[in-house]
């Protein structure tokens, strides 16, 4: 079959399944949200920046695709998920009957889309990564309490509002987040996501764009 859409990804019992044991294994350890409300996020946003740069109508279903299955490999283990990922993905697809070129791409974006020392090796990568690492926001947060809580978890629950922004008149990317200063300062927003920020530039310098981030409509980056 040709041209597999992401309804045919997302209707998929055993992408369902493998998505939703990736979310219990992150919640056996008590971190954030990695299961379908990641997945569909990542998807939306990733289509979304192809959209707006005027990519093809393929290219973005490819970006879509990719970013829903980008963190399949959490099913499997954490560590190497992204590797693990790509492998679960290229099987799904080649049963689903996609063509070889485009499970490569797929592929190749599930695999990389945590290489944080590099520049995306394409803009099916660039666009899951933007779409990955924006997600930034309270309703991840798995816990009810409010004390006690580590530095990554608080800055996910005092993000109260999160927006990518993507301009291609004026060639940039922004970060629009809307965070409660009561729970975290912006201080330590940035020595947990300072590393996210600079893939975040990577990404978008793929597409000769700049990464601006804005919080609380103040500009840092």
């Amino acid at each position: 079959m040709d041209n597999i859409t992401l309804s045919a990804i997302v209707n998929d019992p055993y992408i369902k399944t493998y998505l939703e044991a990736a979310d219990k294994n992150f919640a056996a350890i008590g971190y954030k949200e990695h299961g379908l409300r990641h997945a569909k996020f990542t998807s939306k946003v990733a289509g979304n920046v192809l959209s707006h740069l005027n990519y093809s109508k393929r290219d973005i279903e490819l970006a879509r695709i990719a970013g829903y299955l980008h963190d399949i490999g959490n099913s499997i283990e954490r560590h190497q998920q992204a590797l693990s990922g790509a492998i679960i993905a290229k099987r799904i697809l080649d049963r689903l009957g996609m063509s070889y070129n485009e499970i490569l791409m797929i592929m190749s974006a599930v695999g990389s889309h945590e290489e944080k020392d590099m520049i995306p090796n394409s803009h099916i990568t660039a666009a899951v990564i933007l779409g990955d690492k924006t997600d930034v926001h309270h309703s991840r947060v798995r816990t009810e309490k409010r004390t006690g809580l580590d530095k990554h978890t608080r800055v996910n629950l005092a993000c109260k509002n999160s927006f990518l922004r993507v301009n291609a008149k004026e060639k940039t990317v922004s970060l629009e987040l809307t965070t409660d200063t009561e729970i975290v300062d912006i201080g330590e927003y940035f020595e947990i996501f300072l590393e996210r920020m600079m893939h975040l530039k990577k990404a978008a310098r793929y597409f000769d764009c700049m990464f601006v981030l804005y919080i609380n409509k103040n500009k840092f980056l």
